[in-house]
C-alpha cells in the first residue's frame, strides 16, 4: 500500500515545485545525498554506486513531497535529539535501532573510516565526541551525527540530532526516515571506499 501512494505519478507535480526552491538548483534533477532525482522521470540514481536505484522512491517521494509544502526558514543551530521533536518520544526506540544503532556497529571501531565516509556526503567536520559531522540531507535539513568510538570498557556510542527548525520542513516521521537514509548513505559511502 505504502508503494501505491507513493508514485511518481502522484507526487511528481508537488516534487517538481522544488526546482530552485528550498536550497535547490534550478534544473532538471534534484541532488542530495548523491542521489540525483530526475524531475522529468522521476527515476532515482545512485551516485555513488553509479546505479539505478528504484526500491527508495516511495520514501524518497514521500520525503520530498512533505518538504515540498515547506516554507523557508532560518535554521536555528540548536541541536535537538529525535524525542524532542512533536511526536517523537513514541517512535525514538525504533529511530534509534534503525539509524543510529547502523551506525555504532559499522563505524564504532573506526572514527576514521566514519569521517572518510561521511567526506562523501559532503559533510561538515564539527567538534563533538570522537567526531562528529553535519551532513545536509536536505539543502536545508542539516542532521549532525556525533560518534564516540567503542573502548576496552565501553561499546561504540552515536547519536543522531537535527536543527530545531528540522520540523518546519518535514513531519516527525519523514524525519525518521531522512536520518534512516542518511545512515544508509554513510553504509553505502563506507562500501564504496572499502
Amino acid at each position: 500500500m505504502y508503494r501505491d501512494i507513493w508514485t511518481w505519478e502522484k507526487c511528481r507535480h508537488k516534487i517538481n515545485t522544488l526546482r530552485g526552491r528550498l536550497g535547490f538548483a534550478d534544473l532538471s534533477s534534484l541532488k542530495f545525498l548523491k542521489l540525483t532525482l530526475s524531475l522529468e522521470t522521476g527515476q532515482i540514481h545512485d551516485e555513488m554506486r553509479n546505479q539505478p536505484f528504484p526500491e527508495i522512491t516511495p520514501s524518497i517521494y514521500c520525503i520530498l513531497s512533505g518538504y515540498a509544502e515547506s516554507q523557508p526558514t532560518t535554521e536555528t543551530h540548536k541541536l535537538i535529539s529525535y524525542s524532542q521533536l512533536p511526536g517523537g518520544q513514541g517512535y525514538n526506540n525504533a529511530f534509534i535501532r534503525r539509524a543510529v544503532q547502523p551506525i555504532e556497529k559499522i563505524f564504532g571501531s573506526d572514527v576514521q573510516r566514519f569521517w572518510d565516509s561521511a567526506k562523501f556526503l559532503d559533510s561538515e567536520r564539527l567538534s563533538f565526541g570522537d567526531c562528529s559531522v553535519k551532513i545536509r540531507a536536505l539543502p536545508r535539513v542539516p542532521i549532525v551525527i556525533i560518534l564516540y568510538s567503542a573502548t576496552s570498557e565501553f561499546p561504540a556510542s552515536a547519536n543522531m540530532l537535527f536543527d530545531s527548525s528540522a520540523s518546519n520542513y518535514l513531519s516527525t516521521e519523514q524525519l525518521a526516515m531522512l536520518g534512516e537514509l542518511t545512515a544508509a548513505r554513510l553504509r553505502h559511502a563506507h562500501e564504496a571506499i572499502t
